[in-house]
């Protein structure tokens, strides 16, 4: 999967059944549950690693001063989030964020 609207594309498959639409079903739940749990800052920097289009991805710097935060704490909640997401999902996080 290359992106999150990748994966709503297959959930919206549902009269086509097989292993990719269970597998982005149960992946969008997961997305969606674990960026629910997150604090304001990091669910931030989360939606704009994986969740918006890259026509919609804030810059770093609006990102800095749409959250209040400098790029040390940016680096220290990103690489967090990137930790505490892969482990939450059992296969691993199957996601890729290119800078």
């Amino acid at each position: 999967m290359k992106s999150y609207k990748s994966l709503k594309k297959l959930v919206k498959l549902r009269d086509t059944l097989g292993a990719f639409e269970t597998k982005a079903i149960e992946m969008v739940k997961m997305i969606d549950s674990y960026s629910s749990d997150l604090d304001e800052k990091k669910r931030g920097i989360f939606y704009n690693l994986f969740i918006v289009s890259q026509k919609q991805k804030h810059t770093l710097k609006e990102l800095y001063r749409l959250l209040d935060i400098d790029k040390t704490e940016y680096d220290r909640l990103k690489s967090e989030i990137l930790l505490d997401f892969a482990r939450s999902y059992r296969e691993g996080a199957l996601l890729t964020y290119h800078d």
